[in-house]
């Protein structure tokens, strides 16, 4: 078994070749399958918004390029995962865990 904090870290030096190859998979399938939740949270939101008035969805367009959009790939896995519980909850994220397997 493996340490959730081994996952977000990226650190699987003390592990054996063959759980070091299987970790840096799962940690990959993980970062993707955050991305994707946070890009669709973040599209949905923008697309309900631009319904309701142009003025809140330049609102959130102006926050995203005034944070400096650094763009997900950069980020290490466990800002994306504070990221993702900023948005959502524990439960929506042990589903999200549970599925990757």
């Amino acid at each position: 078994m493996f340490k959730i904090e081994d996952v977000l870290s990226g650190d699987f030096s003390s592990y054996p070749e063959e759980t070091r190859k299987f970790m840096e998979e799962y940690t990959e399938k993980l970062r993707e399958a955050i991305k994707e939740e946070l890009i669709k949270e973040l599209a949905e939101r923008m697309l309900k918004d631009v319904d309701k008035s142009k003025e809140t969805f330049m609102n959130i367009l102006t926050e995203i390029l005034d944070n400096g959009c650094k763009g997900f790939n950069k980020m290490s896995t466990r800002t994306l995962l504070n990221l993702y519980l900023e948005k959502k909850s524990n439960e929506d994220f042990m589903r999200l865990f549970e599925n990757i397997n």
